[in-house]
């Protein structure tokens, strides 16, 4: 008579390289999560999870990552994960992407345990957070100011104070809607919107040297998708055509929801 086999996936001899392992995979999608959730490009999140690895001793890891999804295999020891990312969370952080870099560097030279390493990874976004929106609102204002006169060549005071004025209020609009019903390309329609209201109120207001287009140009600064073009462009000469070609898109939504905006009342002033 065949004897039974039992498989023990608990046994004491095993658990704590199958928790090891398991722990190092988490730590390598968590930190590809981070990195890609906060703007990161494509190559950057497999050349970290790649690194992790090769700390850890893994042969043959194996990493594939899309905008919304990565999947981390290690052959050696039969583990294959994926671990989506929704779109809607992705934003961008600097700040982020550094500690990320910085915990990685840490591990890479084994100045941190894996578990250590693991723990600092989840308390990032703790440990980090979001700026407050008042203070987003006075980042929005102080750079379409400068950049409105870098660009036009013109400082007159009533523009200056409209422009200020118009980008806080736009910003502020834009966030609220955003962060209430998760609509961003919608949110920069509906702040644009406002902008061109404002001009068109503001011209049966004020006289020269008030210059709507002069306002237009500094309020719409901060809407510019100027990091997100930056990296689909780099994204292609990486290689990375699907993720490239993505970011792209979203670009030129970002653009269109800001164009369509600000031209559907630019025609009455």
């Amino acid at each position: 008579m065949m004897d039974s086999v039992t498989t023990k996936l608990n046994d004491e001899a095993l658990a704590p390289h199958i928790s090891e392992a398991h722990l190092l995979m988490d730590a390598c999608l968590l930190a590809g999560e981070i990195l890609m959730a906060n703007g990161s490009e494509i190559t950057r999140v497999e050349d970290v999870i790649l690194r992790i690895g090769r700390a850890a001793g893994i042969e043959k890891l194996q990493v594939y990552a899309l905008l919304n999804a990565i999947t981390v295999s290690f052959p050696t020891q039969g583990l294959t994960q994926m671990r989506t990312i929704p779109p809607r969370t992705q934003t961008m952080d600097m700040e982020k992407i550094v500690a990320v870099n910085d915990l990685t560097r840490k591990f890479t030279a084994h100045q941190l345990t894996l578990a250590d390493f693991h723990e600092r990874l989840e308390k990032i976004d703790e440990t980090i957070p979001t700026f407050p929106v008042w203070l987003q609102i006075l980042g929005a204002t102080s750079v379409s100011v400068p950049l409105m006169i870098m660009l036009t060549k013109s400082a007159a005071p009533i523009n200056l104070f409209l422009t200020a004025i118009t980008s806080c209020l736009a910003y502020t609009i834009y966030l609220m809607i955003r962060n209430r019903f998760n609509m961003r390309y919608f949110a920069l329609f509906v702040a644009s919107v406002l902008i061109s209201l404002m001009m068109l109120v503001s011209s049966h207001l004020f006289k020269s040297p008030f210059d709507p287009d002069i306002v237009i140009v500094g309020a719409v600064m901060p809407f510019v998708p100027g990091v997100a073009l930056t990296n689909a462009v780099r994204e292609i000469m990486a290689g990375n055509f699907i993720s490239g070609q993505g970011r792209i898109i979203e670009a030129l939504l970002s653009a269109a929801s800001v164009g369509l905006g600000i031209a559907l009342l630019s025609f009455f002033y």
